[in-house]
């Protein structure tokens, strides 16, 4: 298989991951009522269609043979900020089955993501997609470890309304 093509199946395989998690985290958003969990969830869900639009048109640009654009110096470095979660925000995860269970899954897509980026990051020698991916690798990282806190506080809450009491 030839490298062009080798690299349009890897960026349609992170396009599809990318758009999984903006559905999960629509679907997440659309279960709760709570302003906090809504807004977290459609913040995701946006970071997340950002990249796969960034991904498309890479994706373009590649099919059409056009160099890829330098976009990582056009994407501002307060993207790569962690967020802060109230208490209440995390209680109100960990007794939801629903948005509890949207939490895992998601941390499994940014893991996936994670692991794809950095592949697709040591298998390139275009400059521009080096980098972009290096930056998606960065920035999955920030969410699988939010998503992670935010599983181990709520796990006391899902436990408990659950009825489940440890050995």
């Amino acid at each position: 298989m030839a490298i062009k093509e080798q690299l349009l199946r890897s960026l349609k395989k992170a396009m599809q991951g990318e758009m999984d998690s903006v559905n999960i985290y629509q679907h997440a958003a659309d279960h709760s009522s709570d302003p906090e969990v809504k807004d977290f969830f459609l913040s995701r869900r946006e970071e997340e269609r950002l990249h796969y639009n960034y991904l498309l048109d890479y994706y373009q640009q590649v099919t059409s043979d056009m160099q890829p654009d330098d976009i990582v110096s056009k994407i501002k470095a307060e993207n790569l900020v962690k967020s802060i979660f109230s208490p209440a925000f995390v209680k109100r995860i960990g007794e939801d089955q629903v948005l509890f269970s949207a939490i895992s899954t998601a941390m499994l897509l940014e893991k996936d993501a994670i692991d794809h980026y950095r592949k697709l990051e040591k298998e390139t020698d275009v400059h521009t997609l080096k980098s972009f991916f290096a930056l998606l690798v960065q920035w999955e990282m920030i969410h699988y470890e939010e998503l992670a806190a935010i599983q181990q506080e709520a796990e006391h809450f899902y436990w408990e309304i659950n009825d489940f009491e440890p050995f």
